[in-house]
């Protein structure tokens, strides 16, 4: 009786033991649209429980999540805003169910697709069409956004385009970042440069005919590339052939050994003219300062006449002043490309020749313990002689400009004293000499005297000795129609002279002698 009762109990609990948990269905494939789903949860499962176990934003369990026996689960999956599909899975009665939405279908578009901007640059606005989730982004850094720059929907988008601090055009792109598209939509911007965006530091120069170097600076923006090149291969560029931003450009010139040429660095459109010098003459040598007359390089005196002998200092035949040189009135500083300088002023000049040329001392040494004396020629000046200044410098000329032997003298009659055409006794003679300093009225530089006779002023006054034997000097200062310099003194002839063919005649102006080689002839 006991056994019949425990099979009939069997016959009624084993549909109980033969339930089992389903949950249907376990995959849902959905569209782009917002979608909502029911999951039939069986009796079987008993109290479940329902969960999204990796937190997704887009899809929602809307029913109790601790479901009663035999009731259904409910979801609602949120609108897709990009055209990319996406999966989620909710875990229902520990059984995986999978939603997958397909991409919604989007369609993009910028406007306007170009811009242009001047070198300064300004704002702008893009206007972006799109019915999914976008972002955009800036290909270059000069371009920024003002603000929004993500949307799921048509937007304004502003952007700045900063000043271009370079010479050449820029472009870059305002781009919908978009995975699904090869291709995305995007705006081209393009700014111009300006030519006043890279300058260098000098636009020429002038270089010797040395070998040399030399150096310039490029200014231009940060991010501006550049490139130097040289037109001729005498220019080599040995730094700097090309930068970004602010450089330098250093370069070499090779020895220039022909004529004057010129070449150039081109940085873009910038050029640096380079003009190199053609080798100039040799250097002007000064080896010394004489007096004209004897040849003395003991001092000058301020008026002296003197002769300067070198080499290099003057043309390879002698020049004198011509007349067009002395219209004026006065003896030019410049003559056939040499000048003579005291203390930088140049002299009036009397002749010139590669290895002597001859001069007038300016009378603004008056007073100087010494001056520095140069010769300049072709431009290029020699080495500095440091000479004494006297008050005066006295020394007569010599008839064969040697310095001794029959004097630069005339008789009375104006010929020309000789030993075959000597001098009477209290006859008067003409000295002419030079060294003899300032005169009353003053003399100016190089100037041809005329109208008042010009004294010599120095105390004591003037003497003469010829022969040894005083002689009466009657004027004693400048020459008429000569170069103010050149002195002239008048004397008698002393009464009491043995004839002589060559009687020394020794000029004293002020405190200074001249020497006894010069001589007259006296009958």
């Amino acid at each position: 009786m006991v056994i019949m009762k425990f099979v009939i109990a069997l016959v009624f609990v084993a549909p109980l033991f033969a339930q089992t948990c389903t949950v249907d269905p376990l995959t849902f494939n959905i569209s782009a649209a917002q979608t909502t789903g029911t999951i039939h949860v069986s009796a079987g499962c008993g109290s479940y429980t329902a969960t999204i176990p990796v937190q997704t934003n887009w899809l929602h369990i809307t029913s109790p999540v601790a479901g009663a026996v035999g009731a259904d689960v409910t979801f609602i999956a949120d609108a897709n805003p990009t055209a990319s599909p996406r999966s989620a899975a909710m875990l229902i009665a520990l059984k995986t169910v999978t939603v997958t939405q397909a991409g919604a279908e989007c369609s993009f578009g910028i406007t306007p697709s170009t811009r242009s901007f001047p070198v300064e640059g300004g704002s702008g606005v893009a206007s972006v069409q799109a019915a999914c989730s976008w972002q955009v982004s800036a290909t270059a850094d000069w371009i920024t956004f003002n603000g929004l720059t993500v949307g799921t929907q048509n937007a304004q988008v502003g952007y700045t385009v900063a000043p271009n601090t370079c010479v050449a055009t820029r472009t870059g792109n305002i781009t919908l970042l978009l995975t699904n598209m090869a291709i995305p939509p995007s705006l081209a911007v393009a700014q111009v440069g300006a030519p006043g965006n890279l300058t260098l530091s000098a636009d020429s120069v002038t270089a010797g005919p040395a070998a040399s170097d030399g150096r310039i600076s490029v200014n231009t923006g940060d991010v501006c590339a550049w490139t130097a090149t040289a037109d001729v291969s005498w220019i080599v560029i040995t730094v700097g052939k090309s930068g970004t931003g602010n450089g330098g450009i250093s370069y070499h010139l090779l020895e220039n050994t022909a004529a004057q040429r010129t070449g150039n660095i081109r940085v873009g459109a910038v050029t640096f003219t380079i003009t190199q010098q053609a080798p100039g003459p040799p250097p002007a040598v000064l080896s010394s300062v004489t007096n004209a007359a004897n040849y003395n390089t003991d001092a000058v005196s301020p008026g002296e006449i003197v002769a300067l002998f070198g080499d290099n200092m003057g043309p390879a035949s002698i020049v004198l002043p011509s007349a067009a040189d002395l219209s004026g009135g006065t003896y030019p500083t410049l003559l056939a490309g040499t000048q003579v300088l005291f203390d930088g002023v140049a002299a009036p000049m009397i002749y010139t020749l590669k290895g002597q040329v001859s001069a007038v001392v300016p009378y603004r040494v008056a007073g100087k313990a010494s001056t520095d004396v140069q010769v300049k020629f072709q431009g290029v000046v020699s080495n500095t002689l440091t000479m004494p200044v006297r008050a005066t410098t006295p020394a007569i000329f010599s008839l064969d400009s040697s310095g001794v032997g029959p004097g630069a003298i005339l008789n009375q009659d104006t010929s020309v004293n000789t030993t075959g055409n000597p001098a009477a006794r209290l006859s008067v003679i003409a000295l002419y000499c030079t060294g003899g300093g300032v005169t009353d009225p003053a003399s100016a530089d190089g100037e041809v005297i005329g109208g008042d006779l010009r004294h010599l002023t120095q105390t004591p006054v003037v003497t003469v000795t010829i022969g040894g034997t005083n002689a009466a000097v009657q004027y004693a200062g400048a020459v008429p129609g000569s170069v103010a310099g050149l002195t002239q003194i008048n004397v008698e002839v002393p009464a009491g002279l043995s004839p002589a063919l060559a009687l020394p005649v020794i000029v004293k102006i002020g405190d200074f002698t001249s020497t006894g080689s010069v001589t007259v002839s006296v009958k």
